[in-house]
Formats: structure tokens, sequence, C-alpha cells
């Protein structure tokens, strides 16, 4: 898809997905949903910390009542739009195009939350380049969610444990994530989701139009307040 019918894409479903985040998210879903096709193309900022958890020792997966978690198909996505809307589909059927793994948890035939796992890092699915090299013994995890009606359930734990057993059972060691702190709702799934958790380090990271600046800190001790001297930073090419 050429840039500008992306953009005309992005214009014409705004209507319906800004007001589909709003019942789901409040003022910052819908605000979100105007950033990702505006502000955000223009200008990011953001700090994330990057998580490793290891799959020997994974907690064991514990399903709510009444609910399922299968790997999605190509046609189970569309069934997603009462949860993302129609940009977001669109996006998911070309990251299931390119090798990347999508977990879906059902409550009978409603989809109620979805997470996802990828063999391999690229600019489909982090920002990039990546200020550090990814190890190939790791599965990358992003994008985990769950409808707000269905939170405080387990599922958001369920669909964790689910993509560690399923990074694990395609033969990684290891499943990273990269997490802002400002995200308790994440944080807090890291904390249930593994026996064995570290901190690989924090990434700072400026995007501008295309051209993206990040700074990679590993981690010594505990990272909030520690000034750590930057190991590495990359500039990607104009």
């Amino acid at each position: 898809m050429s840039r500008l019918r992306t953009y005309w894409f992005d214009l014409r479903t705004l209507p319906a997905d800004a007001t589909l985040a709003y019942r789901h998210e409040g003022v910052s879903g819908a605000w979100a949903a105007l950033a990702s096709r505006s502000l955000h193309r223009l200008v990011r900022t953001g700090r994330l910390i990057v998580f490793a958890h290891s799959l020997a020792d994974h907690a064991k997966l514990v399903l709510p009542t009444d609910v399922r978690i299968a790997k999605a198909a190509a046609d189970d996505l569309n069934d997603l739009t009462p949860l993302v809307g129609t940009r977001d589909v669109r996006r998911f059927h070309a990251l299931l195009e390119n090798g990347r793994h999508c977990l879906i948890a059902w409550r009978g035939t409603d989809p109620v939350g979805y997470a996802w796992v990828a063999g391999t890092v690229g600019p489909d699915v982090a920002i990039w380049p990546l200020p550090f090299d990814f190890p190939p013994t790791a599965a990358y995890l992003w994008n985990l969610y769950v409808l707000p009606s269905e939170r405080a359930q387990g599922i958001g734990s369920a669909l964790a444990k689910a993509r560690l057993r399923l990074a694990g059972e395609q033969g990684f060691r290891e499943g990273w994530r990269m997490v802002a702190p400002s995200n308790a709702a994440s944080l807090q799934t890291v904390r249930k989701s593994a026996g064995t958790t570290r901190i690989v380090g924090e990434i700072r990271f400026v995007q501008l139009l295309s051209r993206t600046r990040a700074r990679f800190t590993p981690a010594v001790g505990d990272l909030q307040g520690i000034d750590i001297p930057t190991t590495k930073v990359v500039i990607s090419p104009t």
C-alpha cells in the first residue's frame, strides 16, 4: 500500500476506531487512535524496560472459567475488530503474513483478548533499529490486550503464560519484552506470568519522521533513578 493510500485509509477509519477506543478506554483510548495517525507519525519519544523471561520454568498456565486460548489463523483476525478496530485488524493481517504469531483468548465465540510473539525482531514489531543485539535464543513478546470488561480475571496472565509456552515450543530459551515504566498493567503481568525474570536494561528513544535515535543502558541493580553510562546509541538512516 502506498503512503498516500495508507494515510487515506487511516483517515477513513479514524471516526469508527476512535469511537470504539473511547468506548473501551475512555479519552486516553480515543487520543491514542488519533495520535497514532497524526502526531506519532511526526515525533514520538519513550522509555522502555527490557525484560527477559526464562522459558524453562515459566508459571503453569491456568485458564479462567469458560476461556480458551488458541493460536490465531488469518480468518480469526477479523473477529478482533470489536476489540481493536479496522485499522489494527489490517495491520494484524500483515503481521501474520510476516510470520508473527497471534494468540487469541476466547470466551465462547467472542474474543476477549490477544497477545503476540515473534521469532525475530523487525520494524513491524518494535522501534527500529534496536540499540542492542537481539539474541537469537530469545523470542520477542509484545502487544498483549484484554477487553476492559474482562480484566482482573486472570486472562492477561493466562495470555502471557500461553505465549511463553508457545515460544518454548518453538525452541527459544527466553522471551524478551519491552514495557514502558508507566504501563502498570503490563508490569503487573510481568510479575505474574513468569517464574524467573531479569531486567536486561532500558531503552530511551526519539522518533522524528522516519528517523529514530535510540539509546540502550544495561541493567545494574534497580534502573529507577540510576544514571548508568550509555553502552550503545543507534541512529536510523534518513
